[in-house]
């Protein structure tokens, strides 16, 4: 199956995998640290959205989860990495489990406390986008990013079949 990747694919997998051990540092992001993500391998390739919730239960975590799963074409056309970060419960990158210590990692290095719900958008180029305690729809998360130079871009290059 990987023999059918491109290179930059099987990069971008062995970066996945990497970054789902939680043995790196968020080298963009501070110091490093065991269990640590580091982010790097997303930079320039990928938008980040870490959704942080005490757990699935939280109305806006799930009326988030809800909205993704029905725009899902419209999440990986922007890119998005979606990060489920839960104080209880499994938290997951993608749909991928995460080690519980990366998750707590995580959302100390974001000042997130463990019973509050957060939503961080993490550009491209490694910067916050936005932090937002609350959730108002995915819209509001897309007008944003398609204000980007970068993916003004994408979509110009799109548009010509590219």
């Amino acid at each position: 199956m990987l023999t059918m990747l491109g290179s930059t694919d099987l990069k971008m997998a062995t970066w996945m995998i990497i970054a789902l051990a939680g043995t790196f540092s968020i080298s963009t992001f501070g110091a490093a640290q065991p269990s640590e993500m580091d982010f790097e391998p997303f930079k320039w390739k990928k938008r980040l959205l870490l959704v942080f919730a005490p757990q699935s239960s939280d109305p806006l975590f799930a009326a988030l989860q809800r909205e993704i799963s029905t725009r899902m074409n419209e999440v990986e056309d922007r890119d998005l990495v979606i990060f489920e970060i839960l104080e209880l419960g499994a938290s997951r990158m993608n749909g991928a489990e995460l080690d519980p210590h990366t998750a707590a990692s995580l959302r100390k290095r974001f000042d997130v406390s463990p019973k509050a719900f957060a939503l961080i958008l993490v550009g491209k180029d490694s910067g916050i986008k936005l932090k937002r305690d609350d959730f108002n729809g995915l819209e509001e998360i897309f007008r944003l990013i398609d204000s980007m130079p970068m993916r003004r871009n994408e979509m110009r290059h799109k548009g010509q079949g590219s």
